[in-house]
């Protein structure tokens, strides 16, 4: 329970940062998203069921503060989750350089599947047009942000109670595949 209050927390702080803070001192394409991180980082260490409202509930959020169409981030989202239960099976999770890995095809597959839903239900124009020369920037912002991300819980974990070592995935043994 502790695990999924914390977050939370993380989550409406990480909106509150891409909503308040980086839009007034980042421009667009440098923007990180947190919250695809803290996705894609739920997707590997949390039970499904959880992960599964948690992002939900994250995609949501993020539909009511900064989104133009209802329900696009929650589709979005969901789908990300949803691909990396689906890898996370096959992959050895405790590599760093694999969270990144995820990190950059998490991104990538965010863009594309904005860009193909508005382009398909909301009639926003060459939407993917617009989003793809942003691209390679949002990945770097997105691998820097997460890279620092990982270092923070690194140093989070021994004040947390669990183990040392990789970032996460510290329910990995008790509840991954539930």
């Amino acid at each position: 329970m502790r695990g999924q209050i914390f977050a939370l927390l993380c989550g409406l702080v990480f909106m509150l940062l891409q909503t308040t803070i980086f839009p007034r001192f980042l421009p667009p394409e440098m923007r990180p998203n947190l919250l695809l991180i803290l996705v894609i980082y739920l997707g590997l260490s949390e039970s499904f069921l959880r992960a599964a409202f948690l992002t939900l509930l994250l995609g949501a959020l993020q539909d009511v503060f900064c989104g133009s169409t209802f329900g696009l981030y929650v589709a979005v989202q969901l789908a990300v989750f949803l691909l990396i239960r689906l890898v996370s099976d096959r992959l050895n999770l405790e590599s760093r350089r694999l969270l990144l890995g995820l990190i950059t095809a998490g991104t990538i597959l965010q863009t594309v599947l904005i860009g193909f839903l508005l382009t398909t239900f909301a009639e926003a124009g060459p939407v993917l047009w617009i989003l793809l020369p942003a691209l390679p920037l949002q990945i770097l912002s997105n691998l820097l942000s997460g890279w620092l991300l990982l270092l923070f819980l690194l140093m989070l974990q021994p004040l947390l109670g669990t183990r040392h070592g990789m970032a996460g995935l510290p329910y990995q043994s008790k509840h991954h595949g539930a």
